[in-house]
């Protein structure tokens, strides 16, 4: 699937979810894939947070021998981030806005990874 026809999936989600203020698609080794509703800037930089937050996670969970990560939740102050595996090697970062319902943020970000999770797979460096 080519990374125009990701952004429109990316950018169909904003008209699902009208809090979302971004979302990205990221390799597991923190580059970005596709993004929609942020700069470059910040694309690059949350794509290299979301790789570093989900191999943290998943660590903790082989730690705690809690099983496979399905979701990571952080709050701040006036955003939260949700966190997923996308697919093999990708994973999905959505910022929504702290007013957001996070039951339709959570059941659109999952209906995405299911339309497309097969053609987001990151084929391993070599």
């Amino acid at each position: 699937m080519s990374s125009d026809n990701l952004s429109w999936l990316l950018e169909d989600f904003h008209r699902q979810v009208p809090d979302a203020r971004g979302l990205i698609l990221f390799s597991a080794d923190g580059l970005p894939t596709a993004s929609s509703g942020l700069s470059e800037e910040d694309a690059d930089a949350l794509a290299a947070l979301g790789a570093s937050i989900n191999s943290t996670v998943s660590t903790a969970s082989a730690r705690t021998r809690s099983g496979r990560v399905r979701q990571t939740l952080v709050e701040s102050d006036d955003a939260y981030l949700l966190l997923t595996r996308a697919a093999e090697r990708t994973g999905l970062l959505v910022v929504v806005a702290i007013t957001a319902d996070l039951e339709l943020a959570a059941s659109a970000v999952e209906q995405l990874v299911t339309r497309v999770g097969a053609h987001l797979a990151t084929p391993a460096r070599r």
